[in-house]
């Protein structure tokens, strides 16, 4: 009795176990080939959602070991991903944990600006570049999104002085009424926001002003106004409206023709 007990367990257990292994292989088909798909399907990128790179901004330049002459141009590079907004960006000069100097606001997220270094700065190696982004999304944050340089750079005693310098017309041309003129000049001085003042100088008087806030290229085309005589006694005037960079100051480096020159009718 005993016997025919075991016999009929044991065959009660093979039976479960087989049918146990079935039902796992079946599972495994089922679940397996739909995890296999589903697998595919994200490496296709077909049900992927996009996750936005995180927001970032990163000086690049200045960014710590270099030498600098004030009165001299430096490049400020820096990369991000910001949106660019009305406000743009800010720039400052640190001295150690110091802000020294408002190198620039506003200025727009390109991934450079042209700064003119203050001759007025003191020499030592503890200065540091900020920049800071002045708007989230649209919106105007104050200083948001902002990076320092990775470490100190420079700036010596041998001071550049600053220049402007007028080149044409600047004395003898014969010009005509009506045609275009490029006025020419170069500097040292680095990005304005304000610009350079064009003036046309008659004899030892300030006849009209050209052109109030010209970007300092180095070029301005200008077309001789028919409303001006002719007369030999003519000479360009050129300054800036920034002592270096962006500090305004209504007019503070100038240069003028070196000698007259001429307009006449066509």
């Amino acid at each position: 009795m005993d016997l025919a007990n075991d016999k009929k367990f044991y065959s009660l257990l093979v039976s479960f176990t087989w049918y146990s292994i079935r039902i796992l292989f079946l599972c495994f088909l089922i679940f397996g080939c739909d995890h296999s798909l589903n697998s595919e399907k994200k490496e296709s990128g077909s049900d992927d959602i996009p996750v936005p790179d995180p927001l970032y901004l990163d000086v690049e330049y200045p960014n710590g070991g270099e030498i600098f002459d004030p009165g001299s141009i430096v490049p400020i590079q820096w990369v991000s991903n910001l949106d660019t907004c009305e406000w743009g960006m800010r720039i400052v000069l640190y001295n150690g944990i110091k802000e020294e100097e408002l190198v620039h606001v506003n200025t727009p997220n390109t991934g450079i600006f042209q700064w003119y270094v203050n001759t007025e700065l003191a020499s030592g190696g503890s200065y540091r570049i900020w920049i800071e982004s002045l708007c989230d999304k649209g919106v105007y944050c104050g200083g948001c999104f902002g990076d320092f340089s990775d470490s100190v750079f420079v700036l010596t005693d041998n001071i550049v002085e600053p220049y402007l310098q007028l080149l044409y017309p600047n004395g003898g041309e014969v010009l005509i009424i009506g045609s275009q003129v490029d006025i020419l000049w170069e500097s040292n001085l680095g990005d304005c926001s304000w610009g350079m003042d064009i003036i046309l100088v008659k004899g030892n008087d300030s006849l009209l002003s050209i052109n109030y806030g010209a970007t300092d290229t180095g070029i301005y085309q200008w077309q001789i106004p028919s409303t001006i005589e002719t007369a030999d006694d003519y000479k360009i005037f050129i300054e800036s409206l920034c002592y270096g960079g962006g500090s305004y100051c209504d007019g503070c480096h100038g240069d003028e023709s070196d000698d007259s020159f001429s307009v006449v009718d066509n």
